[in-house]
C-alpha cells in the first residue's frame, strides 16, 4: 500500500474493473486523471453493456441467485465511479458532493458511489431521493460499500482465475 488512501482505493477498484473487462463482454474502463486531480467525480468510467449495471448490483448486495446480465452492443452506455477511501459511514455531505457530480457527467447514465462502511441514516436518506430524481430522466444512481466492493471482488477475481484455465 502506498501513503496515498485515496490511489490505493481506486486502484483496487481499478482492479475489480480489470476483472470485470475480463468477464464481460464489450466493456472497457477509463481513467481520465490522476488521484487528487480534479476529475468532476468521475475517478474512473466503465462502458458497457446497459444490462450490466443492475447485475453488479446484484453481486455487490451478495445475491446469490443470480443470473447472466443481458448484454448488447447496441445499449453500450458510460457510468462514472466515484470511489471514497474510508472504513467510516459515508456523510450526507459526500451524497450531496457526488450527487453534484452527475450534473458534470452528462454523457454518463449510470452513477455509482463506492467505498465506506455504509451510509449514515441522513445520508442514505440523501441518497433515495437522489436516485428517483434521477431516475425520471434514465439515469441510474447507487451505491456499493466496502463489502459490496469484496463481494464483487470475490465473484469476478474467481470468474477470470477459471478463464485462464480454459486457454492452452
Amino acid at each position: 500500500m502506498s501513503k496515498n488512501k485515496g490511489k490505493d482505493g481506486e486502484m483496487r477498484v481499478l482492479r475489480l474493473l480489470s476483472y470485470i473487462v475480463e468477464t464481460e463482454e464489450n466493456c472497457d474502463v477509463t481513467r481520465h486523471s490522476n488521484t487528487n486531480t480534479a476529475d468532476g467525480g468521475a475517478d474512473l468510467v466503465l462502458e458497457h453493456s446497459q444490462g450490466l449495471l443492475p447485475h453488479l448490483g446484484n453481486v455487490a448486495t451478495g445475491d446469490k441467485n443470480l443470473q447472466s446480465p443481458e448484454l448488447s452492443e447496441a445499449s453500450r452506455v458510460k457510468t462514472r465511479l466515484d470511489v471514497k477511501t474510508t472504513g467510516r459511514k459515508l456523510s450526507p455531505d459526500t451524497i450531496k458532493k457526488f450527487a453534484g457530480d452527475i450534473k458534470r457527467n452528462p454523457d454518463c447514465l449510470g452513477h455509482v458511489l463506492m467505498g465506506g462502511s455504509g451510509l449514515s441514516n441522513k445520508a442514505e436518506s440523501d441518497l433515495k431521493e437522489i436516485q428517483a430524481a434521477y431516475e425520471e430522466v434514465g439515469k441510474t444512481v447507487a451505491y456499493i460499500s466496502n463489502t459490496g466492493i469484496e463481494n464483487l471482488e470475490n465473484h469476478y477475481s474467481s470468474l477470470s482465475d477459471n478463464s485462464d484455465n480454459n486457454e492452452e
